[in-house]
């Protein structure tokens, strides 16, 4: 019993001490856990040797990931700036395309509409109305206040159109053949000479947009717009506008050149069949005379013409005449020419007299630049006698039967339309049967090979030697021959007419 409580008191003891040794170990715990949380680490003489180790060795890695954490919130930081700049520079990248989707959008819509327009324009051929739509144009798709619009008409750089309040509308001329030398620069400093005609305020720019075309130089739009609206898309939808304007001009001017010409063409077929309807029908015989013909002009109509006349029963009238140039002004005159000589004929006067009055009568209706040459003359069927006034035409050429050879016959005198009042001479040729007679234009005599090289008088008069025996039907095909083989190819340059007689009894 005894030992038992002894044994009971024993333990009560050790239990007593055990729980406060269990304390006092708690308490070191506690310190150690606080100097952990408040970070008060504390020297080796404040801990128990049984902690020593352990509690250095944790404070060593509580200092280690302190370390590590500061440097953990140090890259934080860093990478919270790199995320600020990533996220500024998206942000404005962001607004940078806003803008650009915005300014796509615009170009896209104006491309759309310039392609519209492009359309509708290149539809129209009437110049007026290209100008007065493209013009509408430029107010509708760019911010252009005023417009003015040029366009060069041969040497002259004319004001076609004006949108707005622009009192300037002078123009600039050049001789043709100086623009035509005319690089784009000097182009821009003609517009640029221009600019300073217009009245353009402080908040004003003025534009010059050239309307050029193939290299072709149409004329200049000149654009003013405030400053404060003036932005690049307006440069750009001017510039692409300047090119729709520039062909839809072209286009239009080229379908307007191409109606003239057409106009022309037919007019110059109706002049054509008008003129070869005036050339007197062909006849093979007449008062003993075998007669034929060759009419043969340049162009559509031409100005050389002949004809001939039975004025009475023994007496008949042979005429050729060139007038200067080509085209309906000569045909003109030809037809003037010879309306009036067939009204003098009736009056039963001499070659000269006619060919004199004819000079007086149309001399104030020909132009410095324009005159006839003439050979007109009669045939006596009782006399043999060809009578004739020459106008400063080709001389007559006469192969001579009784002679064997080939000569000139001339008078002097001026062509119609030099000299008001001339006297014109007068000559005769006694034909005897077997003689041959040529009138003819310079188209034969100047008739050119591939060199350049005319056929001249000679060769024709050795055309009408060498061929005499033959029929005037005869000689004709031979002498076309002969002119054919020689321009071998080459383009007639000027009208060809004659008439061969050849007197047979």
């Amino acid at each position: 019993m005894i030992t038992y409580i002894l044994i009971l008191s024993l333990t009560i003891v050790f239990f007593l001490f055990y729980k406060k040794q269990e304390k006092k170990k708690i308490e070191e715990i506690g310190e150690i856990l606080k100097s952990f949380i408040e970070k008060k680490f504390m020297t080796e003489n404040e801990v128990n040797e049984d902690y020593q180790n352990e509690y250095f060795a944790a404070i060593n890695k509580i200092k280690e990931q302190d370390l590590q954490l500061d440097n953990s919130i140090e890259e934080l930081k860093e990478y919270k700036k790199e995320l600020e700049v990533t996220y500024n520079s998206l942000l404005t990248k962001s607004k940078q395309l806003e803008y650009s989707n915005q300014v796509l959008e615009q170009r896209v819509a104006s491309l759309s509409n310039i392609n519209s327009l492009s359309r509708t324009v290149l539809s129209i051929m009437e110049l007026d109305k290209i100008i007065s739509t493209i013009l509408d144009a430029y107010f509708v798709l760019t911010g252009a206040k005023r417009i003015s619009l040029y366009l060069w008409e041969g040497g002259t750089l004319i004001n076609k159109r004006i949108k707005g309040d622009i009192a300037f509308t002078g123009e600039l001329t050049y001789p043709e053949e100086i623009l035509e030398k005319f690089s784009k620069k000097d182009y821009k400093k003609i517009y640029g000479e221009m600019l300073k005609g217009f009245d353009v305020s402080q908040d004003e720019k003025i534009i010059a947009s050239p309307l050029t075309v193939k290299g072709k130089e149409l004329g200049v739009i000149f654009i003013i717009e405030d400053h404060s609206k003036l932005i690049k898309s307006d440069e750009e939808t001017i510039s692409a506008l300047t090119i729709q304007v520039a062909i839809a001009i072209n286009n239009a001017q080229i379908y307007s050149d191409l109606l003239i010409k057409e106009r022309m063409s037919k007019e110059l077929e109706v002049a054509s069949r008008i003129q070869k309807r005036i050339i007197p029908k062909k006849i093979k015989n007449i008062l003993g005379l075998e007669i034929a013909t060759f009419f043969e002009p340049a162009k559509e109509i031409g100005g050389d013409y002949y004809d001939y006349s039975l004025l009475n029963e023994n007496t008949f009238s042979i005429t050729i005449a060139d007038v200067s140039g080509k085209g309906v002004p000569a045909a003109f005159l030809m037809a003037l020419g010879r309306s009036v000589l067939k009204t003098l004929e009736l009056q039963g006067e001499e070659p000269s007299c006619n060919v004199r009055k004819l000079n007086k009568l149309i001399y104030p209706d020909i132009t410095e630049d324009m005159f006839i040459t003439m050979l007109h003359s009669k045939y006596d069927y009782i006399t043999k006698t060809l009578t004739f006034s020459n106008a400063g035409h080709n001389p007559l050429i006469m192969y001579n039967h009784r002679l064997d050879q080939v000569e000139s016959h001339s008078v002097k005198g001026v062509a119609i339309g030099f000299l008001e009042d001339y006297n014109f001479k007068q000559g005769e040729i006694k034909l005897s049967i077997g003689d041959v007679l040529i009138y003819y234009t310079d188209g034969i005599t100047e008739a050119e090979d591939e060199h350049k090289n005319l056929f001249g008088t000679e060769r024709l008069k050795e055309v009408i030697f060498e061929n005499h025996t033959l029929s005037a039907r005869e000689i004709k095909r031979k002498l076309l021959f002969e002119i054919n083989k020689f321009q071998n190819g080459c383009e007639q340059n000027d009208d060809i007419t004659f008439v061969i007689i050849k007197r047979e009894e």
